[in-house]
């Protein structure tokens, strides 16, 4: 049978989609481990502002407010950078995955290119086999 002239190429696509597969992978986990890290950082800010409610109804001197306030402001603002970090990574994510699908795409199509060859030269074949198959009856039909 025939070889197929597109393998190389087909073999290069095919390593096309395996590293926008491992890129898109690794774009999951980057914004998985973000969206926990946020959560748990929500959690934490929420815990500080009950405690920090708590000691407001017991009463706070001028001290502990401001460092409570400093507290909680800090955590508001890596909270709000954990956000856009997400959010990036979410776009990320997006990104990768269209690449996927257009390598995807890509190797199916060669695939199938590949496969009507595949088809063609084996039909080459049985016609050939039964051009053959003619000659050889012919041959005994003279005789």
């Amino acid at each position: 049978m025939a070889k197929f002239k597109l393998q190389t190429v087909l073999d290069y696509r095919e390593r096309l989609e395996s590293l926008a597969q491992q890129a898109h992978a690794d774009a999951l986990d980057r914004e998985n481990r973000l969206l926990g890290e946020l959560t748990a950082k929500r959690r934490e800010l929420d815990s500080l502002r009950e405690e920090f409610e708590d000691l407001q109804r017991k009463g706070l001197d001028a001290f502990e407010f401001s460092l409570y306030s400093n507290h909680i402001g800090h955590a508001m603002g890596q909270v709000a950078d954990l956000v856009e970090r997400w959010e990036a990574a979410r776009d990320e994510v997006e990104r990768r995955r269209q690449a996927l699908c257009v390598a995807s795409q890509e190797r199916q199509l060669l695939e199938k290119l590949k496969e009507k060859h595949r088809n063609e030269a084996y039909a080459e074949e049985l016609h050939k086999e039964a051009v053959q198959l003619d000659e050889v009856a012919v041959r005994q039909f003279r005789k």
